[in-house]
């Protein structure tokens, strides 16, 4: 189980995720940056805390939200390919711009083009 400092990085990348996601649904480019730099420096302070870091970023994967798991598969798509593409295929079965988004995500990890969006 995380301890609190990591569980509140935790909730605030879910909460980003899901800000960035209605951003980029509303077309508000200057939000969805926003929320996709806040993105990034959460995941860097997540994995500060190493290994734990690490797991409970994939224990987002198990989100109801499919924004949220589809998110953390995307970051933890490099250390954990077989079941952060699972989750991506899942969420690419979503309509609008989320699927489309996951399915992008898939292609590229496939044709290995994919970069992480954290470096």
């Amino acid at each position: 189980m995380p301890d609190d400092r990591l569980a509140r990085l935790l909730s605030r990348f879910c909460a980003a995720a899901k800000a960035h996601h209605e951003a980029l649904e509303a077309m508000d480019e200057e939000r969805a940056n926003s929320h996709a730099r806040m993105i990034a420096g959460l995941y860097e302070a997540i994995l500060r805390d190493g290994t734990s870091g690490r797991e409970g970023l994939i224990t987002l994967l198990d989100n109801d939200s499919p924004v949220v798991a589809g998110l953390a598969a995307v970051y933890s798509l490099d250390t954990n390919p077989e079941i952060c593409l699972a989750v991506l295929r899942r969420v690419a079965t979503e309509p609008g711009l989320l699927g489309f988004r996951a399915s992008v995500a898939i292609e590229r990890w496939e044709t290995g083009t994919w970069e992480h969006p954290g470096k």
